[in-house]
């Protein structure tokens, strides 16, 4: 769900908030002749246009995806994080637009947006008979244009707003299964032609069948996306979700608790920057009657000095090309590439009734620009000499007395002994020049 709706967003931005705001102000006659040219535009950029009727307040047409590249080169300019392989899928996907100009005090433009048809590798699969039956039935909801999304853009060409029609449907199949959508809306904001920030929010979707031998649910999400520099790599994401559940009968469930994650992306003289931030309340497993929690589960990322030539390459490279995605991974790490994980903790863990404190683990990893990934085919062991690591894991008394009873972990405790750090089990690894150490040991 999580893609079609990127990728409708992404068609919305393209074929109906661009063209339509930079004109947005003008009276209806002005509007037209603006979406005259953006059509005849998005006519050279991979997508095709078809159906028009135009009448005094109101017209209609159908856009379509021919040309993917094309279409992720020209999505990618105007804001859009989608890569040439998002789009490939979606070759064929039909979208019909129908627009109301000034049709209230807020809208330059209204429209209605809905699926026509579906991607051509979807509808000529090979499919059995229950996917074929799965499949008749969407082709039926998008006759009734049951995925609906409705955006509003405003007078002055700053933003817009919109949702999406909620959804309930029923699936037919050995096992039906019911889909539910409830109050997905968001609102964006837009300068020099070009969507900026993106806020979303979802109350619930839902997905189980009959005999609630799968039951999955998502409660109150909320999403903010913006960008925060001339380039297109320069942005920062947010998310928050206060419930995530997935069960399966009596016999498994697992749920998450207030979810927060947020991540910020920066480019400086052509080299990225990617940080990110996961936080989680608690987690909790079920397993028959068997019960597992984690509490304050934390996970925090940073990467530096990715080669942006080399990061567009890949998103529109073809997978199966292995010497030019060699040589692009090679150009990734031209600069040398620095990974860090400044922590990974989990505060309290409650396991078959026992409640422990938890772990901490921390890591950072170099790559030096020296690196030729071509002689690793020949010589697996020539990456160890360019690349440095340090890694500490700091284990609570109770956890580790847990863990050497397992005995799966009894050998490796007993060849590396941790040290005692103010009542935790440390251990502590470093790889640099060649050389591995455990707790200062060397190991090789």
């Amino acid at each position: 769900m999580k893609k079609i709706g990127l990728s409708i967003l992404g068609v919305v931005a393209i074929a109906a908030i661009y063209y339509f705001t930079s004109g947005s102000e003008q009276l209806t006659l002005q509007m037209k002749e603006q979406v005259d040219a953006e059509i005849a535009t998005l006519q050279t950029q991979g997508f095709a246009v078809e159906g028009r009727e135009v009448t005094e307040k109101k017209e209609h047409f159908v856009i379509s995806l021919n040309e993917p590249k094309k279409v992720a080169t020209y999505l990618t300019a105007q804001g859009a994080q989608v890569s040439a392989q998002d789009i490939e899928a979606l070759k064929g996907f039909k979208i019909g637009i129908d627009v109301a100009y000034l049709a209230d005090a807020y809208s330059a433009a209204s429209f209605d947006m809905y699926p026509v048809a579906l991607p051509t590798a979807l509808t000529t699969a090979t499919m059995d008979d229950d996917e074929k039956k799965a499949l008749e039935q969407i082709n039926k909801m998008i006759e009734k244009k049951t995925f609906l999304v409705h955006v509003d853009v405003n007078k002055i060409g700053t933003g817009f707003k919109g949702y999406m029609k909620d959804i309930n449907e029923v699936i037919e199949g050995k096992e039906p299964i019911t889909l539910t959508m409830t109050a997905l809306k968001f609102t964006g904001d837009i300068k020099d032609d070009k969507i900026k920030g993106i806020k979303q929010t979802l109350k619930n979707f839902t997905m189980k069948d009959a005999s609630d031998a799968i039951n999955i649910q998502l409660n109150n999400l909320t999403s903010n996306y913006t960008l925060t520099g001339a380039s297109n790599y320069d942005y920062t994401t947010g998310y928050t979700i206060e419930d995530i559940l997935v069960t399966a009968k009596d016999e498994f469930k697992f749920r998450i608790n207030n979810m927060t994650m947020n991540s910020d992306s920066k480019v400086k003289n052509n080299l990225a920057s990617i940080t990110a931030q996961t936080e989680i309340d608690s987690i909790h497993f079920t397993e028959g009657q068997k019960t597992s929690t984690l509490e304050t589960l934390i996970f925090d990322m940073k990467a530096d000095n990715f080669d942006m030539n080399a990061i567009e390459k890949l998103e529109n490279i073809d997978p199966n090309n292995e010497k030019e995605l060699l040589a692009t991974f090679q150009e990734l790490i031209s600069k040398g590439i620095h990974f860090e994980i400044p922590n990974f903790s989990v505060k309290n863990i409650e396991f078959e009734n026992q409640k422990l404190e938890g772990f901490k683990f921390t890591s950072s990893f170099d790559i030096d620009k020296s690196l030729d990934l071509a002689s690793l085919e020949k010589n697996p062991m020539a990456a160890i000499s360019a690349m440095d690591a340090n890694l500490n894991l700091t284990l609570s008394n109770q956890l580790f007395g847990l863990l050497a009873k397992q005995p799966q972990a009894v050998m490796a405790m007993m060849m590396i002994q941790p040290k005692d750090v103010n009542g935790d089990k440390v251990y502590t690894v470093e790889l640099k020049d060649g050389k591995l150490s455990v707790n200062g040991k060397p190991i090789m």
